[in-house]
């Protein structure tokens, strides 16, 4: 999906940042940014994540999730980088259907919003296929 330049879309992730920045300490870096949403029925995938040292991860995680529409989270596949994942399922104010995942691991916190119009499948391989994306390893 390509990036998206509408000020709305990526303001999302964005105000996400400051709330995980908090739970890296001392911040080494960051991404928001949101994917795709080029017309009003398009999908959007929004993407926020900071690294730098995570000391709880489950907490850090459950914070990370918490400013998103969804009820209930399950552990999902956590990937190359380990640490701990979740995802679960919502509805956007507009009623848009959303499946947001996060992580925390010792380096790193982030959420994978997806959004679209119509009901979603598992995202899981997608969320692994972003946060792939988004981590190094350090060293």
């Amino acid at each position: 999906m390509p990036k998206s330049m509408s000020r709305v879309l990526t303001g999302v992730p964005r105000s996400r940042l400051d709330q995980l920045k908090r739970e890296v300490g001392e911040a080494t870096s960051a991404v928001g940014w949101a994917y795709g949403g080029e017309t009003p029925d398009a999908d959007v995938v929004f993407v926020s994540g900071a690294s730098g040292r995570v000391s709880d991860q489950a907490a850090a995680l459950d914070r990370a999730l918490l400013p998103y529409r969804i009820s209930t989270t399950e552990r999902v596949e956590v990937g190359r980088f380990g640490g701990e994942a979740r995802c679960g399922r919502g509805r956007t104010e507009d009623n848009s259907y959303m499946t947001v995942c996060g992580w925390a691991d010792s380096e790193t916190v982030g959420v994978v919003a997806f959004v679209s119009s119509r009901p979603q499948g598992d995202r899981t391989a997608d969320f692994l296929s972003v946060r792939g994306e988004l981590e190094r390893p350090a060293g």
